[in-house]
Protein backbone atom coordinates (compact mmCIF):
# COMPACT_ATOMS: atom_id res chain seq x y z
CA UNK A 1 0.00 0.00 0.00
CA UNK A 2 3.13 2.43 0.79
CA UNK A 3 4.38 1.56 -2.55
CA UNK A 4 0.40 2.51 -4.19
CA UNK A 5 0.69 6.18 -2.00
CA UNK A 6 4.67 6.67 -3.29
CA UNK A 7 3.95 5.99 -6.94
CA UNK A 8 1.02 8.14 -6.42
CA UNK A 9 2.37 11.02 -4.60
CA UNK A 10 4.95 10.79 -7.55
CA UNK A 11 2.44 11.10 -10.42
CA UNK A 12 1.04 14.00 -8.85
CA UNK A 13 4.51 15.89 -8.39
CA UNK A 14 5.09 15.26 -12.08
CA UNK A 15 1.77 16.45 -13.66
CA UNK A 16 2.13 19.44 -10.85
CA UNK A 17 5.42 20.16 -12.28
CA UNK A 18 3.71 19.58 -15.77
CA UNK A 19 0.93 22.11 -15.01
CA UNK A 20 3.79 24.55 -13.85
CA UNK A 21 6.12 24.62 -16.21
CA UNK A 22 2.93 24.86 -18.72
CA UNK A 23 1.51 27.94 -17.29
CA UNK A 24 5.05 29.15 -16.89
CA UNK A 25 5.20 28.55 -20.60
CA UNK A 26 2.18 30.30 -21.24
CA UNK A 27 2.75 33.17 -19.39
CA UNK A 28 6.26 33.43 -20.90
CA UNK A 29 3.91 33.86 -24.45
CA UNK A 30 2.01 36.37 -22.86
CA UNK A 31 4.55 38.79 -22.11
CA UNK A 32 6.41 37.82 -25.40
CA UNK A 33 3.26 38.74 -27.26
CA UNK A 34 2.37 41.37 -25.05
CA UNK A 35 5.94 43.57 -25.45
CA UNK A 36 5.59 43.00 -29.90
CA UNK A 37 2.21 44.35 -29.35
CA UNK A 38 3.50 47.88 -27.38
CA UNK A 39 6.90 47.92 -29.72
CA UNK A 40 4.72 48.31 -32.42
CA UNK A 41 2.76 50.67 -30.61
CA UNK A 42 5.72 52.60 -29.54
CA UNK A 43 6.59 52.46 -33.45
CA UNK A 44 3.67 53.70 -35.14
CA UNK A 45 3.58 56.57 -31.74
CA UNK A 46 6.67 57.74 -33.54
CA UNK A 47 5.94 57.61 -37.02
CA UNK A 48 3.09 59.74 -36.08
CA UNK A 49 5.17 62.12 -34.00
CA UNK A 50 7.21 61.93 -37.36
CA UNK A 51 4.20 63.01 -39.68
CA UNK A 52 3.12 65.50 -37.23
CA UNK A 53 6.83 66.96 -37.08
CA UNK A 54 7.01 66.93 -40.92
CA UNK A 55 3.65 68.50 -41.48
CA UNK A 56 4.48 71.43 -38.46
CA UNK A 57 8.01 72.02 -40.28
CA UNK A 58 5.45 72.21 -44.02
CA UNK A 59 3.69 74.66 -41.83
CA UNK A 60 6.19 76.55 -40.46
CA UNK A 61 8.28 76.90 -44.25
CA UNK A 62 5.14 78.12 -45.91
CA UNK A 63 4.42 80.62 -43.32
CA UNK A 64 7.72 81.61 -43.30
CA UNK A 65 7.46 81.90 -47.05
CA UNK A 66 4.13 84.05 -46.85
CA UNK A 67 5.12 86.37 -44.49
CA UNK A 68 8.38 87.37 -46.91
CA UNK A 69 6.77 87.64 -49.52
CA UNK A 70 4.10 89.76 -47.54
CA UNK A 71 6.33 92.17 -46.29
CA UNK A 72 8.58 92.24 -49.61
CA UNK A 73 4.80 93.31 -51.23
CA UNK A 74 4.20 95.48 -48.78
CA UNK A 75 7.49 97.19 -49.08
CA UNK A 76 7.35 97.63 -52.80
CA UNK A 77 3.72 98.95 -52.44
CA UNK A 78 4.73 101.91 -49.96
CA UNK A 79 7.94 102.97 -51.43
CA UNK A 80 5.82 103.06 -54.79
CA UNK A 81 3.37 105.88 -52.42
CA UNK A 82 6.23 106.93 -51.04
CA UNK A 83 4.70 106.97 -47.55
CA UNK A 84 3.25 104.39 -45.08
CA UNK A 85 0.96 105.02 -42.43
CA UNK A 86 1.47 104.69 -38.82
CA UNK A 87 -1.41 101.59 -38.65
CA UNK A 88 0.11 99.68 -41.61
CA UNK A 89 3.86 99.98 -40.23
CA UNK A 90 2.28 98.87 -37.08
CA UNK A 91 1.16 95.71 -38.83
CA UNK A 92 4.45 95.46 -41.02
CA UNK A 93 6.18 95.50 -37.87
CA UNK A 94 4.40 92.26 -36.06
CA UNK A 95 4.83 90.09 -39.42
CA UNK A 96 8.60 91.01 -38.88
CA UNK A 97 9.01 89.98 -35.31
CA UNK A 98 6.47 86.86 -36.51
CA UNK A 99 8.86 86.53 -39.35
CA UNK A 100 11.80 86.50 -37.25
CA UNK A 101 10.38 83.88 -34.71
CA UNK A 102 9.86 81.79 -37.63
CA UNK A 103 13.57 81.55 -38.18
CA UNK A 104 13.65 83.99 -40.96
CA UNK A 105 16.88 85.47 -42.05
CA UNK A 106 17.78 88.69 -42.28
CA UNK A 107 17.28 89.48 -45.71
CA UNK A 108 13.61 91.34 -44.63
CA UNK A 109 15.72 92.68 -42.08
CA UNK A 110 17.08 94.89 -44.93
CA UNK A 111 13.52 95.62 -46.56
CA UNK A 112 12.18 96.48 -43.01
CA UNK A 113 14.88 99.01 -42.65
CA UNK A 114 14.03 100.66 -45.32
CA UNK A 115 10.15 100.75 -44.79
CA UNK A 116 11.27 102.36 -41.35
CA UNK A 117 12.96 104.97 -43.63
CA UNK A 118 9.60 105.78 -45.35
CA UNK A 119 7.63 108.77 -44.66
CA UNK A 120 4.77 108.56 -42.06
CA UNK A 121 1.11 110.00 -43.77
CA UNK A 122 -0.01 112.39 -42.06
CA UNK A 123 -3.69 112.23 -40.24
CA UNK A 124 -2.80 108.50 -39.47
Amino acid sequence: MEHFLEVGLSIIATGATGVFSYLVYRLKKHEERKDREDELRRQEALKTEQRRQAEYDNLRTALLALTHDRILQDYRYYKRNGKISTQDLGTINKLYAAYHALGGNGTITAIHDKILELPIKDGD
